[in-house]
């Protein structure tokens, strides 16, 4: 069952678009209240602090973790920034959630997870594909193994319009779909072997890559970033030896078991093919959780929040995001050959 969060003290180091619409909605709707927000200016915390009813705003996150008296403190600002402020709320003796990617290379990843154990505070990362509820239901799909059996397989595409000029693959990579690079970790555990291909022309970004993992499954994802893909598209199927379960747009799964008949009668002559689609409500009126919820947001914060609660540690941890970056490089080397 989960327990109480509304008695934490919350720090929040930005105030971004993504924070506004994100991670403060998110807070409240799992319960938490944020107490102390810090940005680059004085009267930029002040306006903050307001918005969002915190008791303070601070022009310098230092002064407020100075100050003490915080459980956790989450960080969403400029990726640059990402490991040198969580080293230090770290230091403070706070949990951390900090948004992705916690270091540009996998060496800095690493000087987070080494600053998390010293310290004994968690330290998690923004990876909210975890917990959307698509991949959630893919998980437990996958996890009867009775009726799905062994995994085998999996192939997927995650493809969007780039949001500035300047875009590269590893921008893209490291910036939006590693995402799908921990989702994969997630649902099947370490590489063993990268293989890719690149056709990327600036900011018009294609990559495929193919991946064994340890555990013997084999697949691969189709990345792409250009004007076409305004619409966004992300779906990934996964195989196992009687059952199959895909996800479209984090809206739909649609799974199937393999049922056959006792062998006595042809299956043709009989209706035993079973397929199964759940999919999200199509008129919410949630005034604008739906969102929060089907990509994650809610999730990876309830998590994270009943996390410090319990003084466990979060599924997505600055350790866990040392392979999560480990195999971006690794991504990276295959396709620029």
């Amino acid at each position: 069952m989960d327990r109480d969060v509304s008695g934490l003290r919350l720090g929040f180091i930005g105030y971004g678009r993504h924070a506004r619409a994100n991670l403060y909605p998110s807070i409240a709707l799992a319960g938490g209240r944020v107490v102390r927000v810090a940005t680059r200016s004085q009267s930029g915390a002040d306006d903050a602090a307001a918005a969002i009813g915190a008791d303070r705003g601070y022009g310098d996150y230092r002064t407020m973790l100075a100050e003490g008296g915080l459980d956790a403190v989450f960080i969403s600002v400029g990726p640059e920034d990402h490991v040198a402020l969580t080293v230090d709320c770290l230091r403070a003796g706070v949990a951390v959630f900090v948004e992705k990617p916690l270091g540009m290379r996998e060496a800095e990843a690493r000087v987070v997870a080494d600053a998390s154990a010293a310290s004994g505070r968690p330290a998690m990362v923004a990876f909210m594909k975890r917990f959307a509820p698509a991949y959630v239901c893919m998980r437990s799909v996958m996890a009867d193994e009775a009726r799905f059996g062994r995994v085998m397989s999996f192939d997927g595409r995650f493809a969007f319009a780039p949001w500035t000029d300047t875009l590269d693959d590893e921008g893209y990579l490291k910036l939006a779909a590693i995402h799908i690079v921990d989702l994969l970790r997630s649902l099947f555990g370490e590489v063993a072997d990268v293989r890719g291909f690149r056709n990327s022309r600036g900011a018009d970004i294609a990559m495929s890559v193919a991946l064994q993992f340890e555990s013997g499954v084999v697949g691969s994802m189709s990345f792409a970033s250009a004007p076409s893909w305004g619409r966004e598209h992300e779906e990934l199927t996964v195989t196992g030896r009687t059952g199959f379960v895909k996800a479209e747009n984090l809206q739909r799964v649609m799974y199937h078991f393999d049922r056959p008949l006792d062998g006595a009668t042809p299956r043709w002559q009989a209706l035993d093919e079973e397929s199964v689609t759940v999919e999200s409500v199509s008129s919410p009126i949630s005034g604008g959780a739906r969102d929060l919820y089907l990509r994650g947001f809610a999730g990876e914060v309830s998590h994270f929040l009943q996390c410090v609660v319990d003084g466990t540690e979060p599924l997505s941890s600055a350790t866990d995001n040392v392979a999560t970056m480990a195999l971006c490089d690794r991504i990276l080397s295959a396709v620029d050959f």
